[in-house]
Parts: C-alpha cells; sequence; structure tokens
C-alpha cells in the first residue's frame, strides 16, 4: 500500500483506511511482535500489542510527512518499537533480586536431586546424539515415535513411507540406536 492508495481512501472514509491499512498489514505486524515476544509473552499479552501498533499507527501517521511510496516502512518500525516496549517492561517484572543474607537465598538452594537430574539431561543429550547419527529417515521416525507418540501412519505421510515400512525401520533403528548405546556403556535407558 502506497501513502497516495492511504490518503485516497482516507478522503472517502477515515475507517475504510484504517481497515485497508489492518488488512494490508495485520500478519506483518503479528509477524513481527510474535517473533520477539514468543518467549516472554501469553497470547493476549501479544494480541494487545498488535491491537497498539495499529492504534499507534492510525493515531501517528501523517500522510503530509510520509513519503510517496510504500508505508511498510513505517507500520514495521512502529511495530518494532511497540514490541520492544513490551518486551522491556515483561522483562523487568520478572526480575527479581534476592540478597545473599536473606531467608529467600536459603528457599534457592539446590534440590536434594541434582545429580540425578543432571544424569538424567546428559543420558537425554547422549541418546539424541545417538539418534541423529542413524540418519535420515531413521532419526526422524524414532523421534515421532517415541518422542511425540505418532503413529505408523502418520509418521509415513511426515516421510513418505508405507506404515509397514515405517515399522520395519523403527524396529532396525531401535536395534542400532541400542547397539550405540551399549557401546557407550548404557545398559538401560529410561528418560
Amino acid at each position: 500500500m502506497t501513502n497516495e492508495e492511504l490518503q485516497n481512501a482516507a478522503e472517502g472514509s477515515k475507517e475504510k483506511a484504517q481497515r485497508m491499512i489492518f488488512n494490508e498489514y495485520f500478519r506483518y505486524v503479528y509477524t513481527i511482535i510474535f517473533s520477539k515476544l514468543r518467549s516472554f509473552a501469553s497470547r493476549e499479552d501479544i494480541e494487545e500489542c498488535v491491537g497498539d501498533v495499529f492504534a499507534d499507527i492510525y493515531i501517528y501517521y501523517e500522510a503530509s510527512k510520509a513519503s510517496q511510496g510504500d508505508i511498510s516502512g513505517f507500520v514495521g518500525t512502529v511495530a518494532r518499537r511497540r514490541a520492544t516496549d513490551v518486551f522491556n517492561r515483561l522483562t523487568r517484572r520478572n526480575i527479581t533480586t534476592v540478597s545473599v543474607d536473606s531467608e529467600e537465598a536459603a528457599a534457592l538452594e539446590a534440590p536434594d536431586n541434582t545429580s540425578e537430574i543432571v544424569e538424567r539431561k546428559e543420558l537425554r543429550t547422549a541418546l539424541l546424539g545417538c539418534i541423529e547419527k542413524l540418519g535420515e529417515p531413521d532419526s526422524t521416525i524414532i523421534l515421532q515415535k517415541y518422542f511425540f507418540n505418532r503413529s505408523s501412519k502418520e509418521i509415513g505421510e511426515l516421510v513418505s513411507l508405507t506404515p509397514e515400512n515405517v515399522r520395519v525401520r523403527s524396529r532396525r533403528a531401535l536395534e542400532k540406536l541400542r547397539k550405540q548405546l551399549e557401546t557407550m556403556g548404557i545398559k538401560e535407558c529410561s528418560i
């Protein structure tokens, strides 16, 4: 959408111009906001931020100061700035400080099962490394079947094999995996 198209639409109806901007740039704005906030914000926060971006665009866009070209640069800048503001607000709210001498610090001591947690994490890393060494499509089959609980039919659609071939490859891949783990000294694996 160019500045000229926006001005022509605004002359007819301001609501029509706003609707045009929203329809044209919603996905663009949502992508920018989502990529910045996906790890910190709830879905509601992201949607609220998207709404705020369009409100800012409607309020602060001045056709007289805009170039005659595409307005996507303005829209993108507003979206990135608003996303940064929300990101800063959310991360500031989640930061807490604890004095080393306080009772709160004593509550932050490591749990009793720390070594067990670390061992399980190392075992998972080793297991995933061995699965990766199986190559394609065997690694995908094992991950989909045992980590994501997908059926042979669903996996077959993903890797372009019949369900019977998926089951055969799964059995063979498990045997290879078992041998790899045994060479590493891992006899039983319950993750």
